[in-house]
């Protein structure tokens, strides 16, 4: 990983991490992430997603809230999780995130989670979730969507984990 850590092409680092996957825990078993670098000369977000649920952008000039999608156009297999298949693509996003944006990062156990009648949140529910939060910092919307999860599994316990993060463009 460290011979990547400086490059804003992370297609390399995640076919390695696929091959490294492939011989370590063989074709049963497999892995999701998302590789996040920044650029801070040029300001550039980067993203390649291996099979993780997509990040959530809001876009404050806009005030709205989108999805954070890799486009998929190529014909061969793309963003398949590691392990799981041996020739893969990863393709990135670049993104140039204006002052006050905010992507948020989570793992599957957040868009998973269970309400009290087992009722699964998905991604719209995350995304209404994202809608309701406050946006003035990182902090206020990371906050306010780990209460909201709480709330929507009604005070229960978490069955995954159920990780947010929250970046935000200064």
């Amino acid at each position: 990983m460290i011979k990547h850590l400086s490059a804003l092409d992370q297609e390399a680092l995640m076919r390695e991490l696929n091959q490294v996957s492939r011989r370590a825990l063989g074709s049963l078993h497999y892995a999701t992430m998302l590789a996040v670098g920044w650029h801070s000369r040029r300001g550039l977000l980067v993203i390649t997603n291996a099979g993780h649920p997509p990040p959530l952008w809001y876009r404050a000039a806009l005030k709205r809230w989108t999805w954070l999608n890799i486009d998929r156009s190529s014909e061969k297999p793309a963003g398949v999780p590691l392990g799981l298949l041996d020739d893969i693509q990863y393709l990135r996003r670049v993104i140039k995130p204006e002052s006050d944006d905010l992507v948020v990062l989570y793992s599957d156990g957040a868009s998973e989670a269970l309400d009290t009648a087992g009722t699964e949140l998905g991604r719209d529910g995350l995304m209404a979730l994202a809608e309701r939060a406050a946006v003035q910092s990182a902090e206020t919307c990371g906050q306010g969507l780990a209460e909201s999860l709480a709330s929507f599994r009604g005070g229960g316990a978490a069955l995954d984990d159920q990780t947010v993060i929250v970046l935000r463009a200064l």
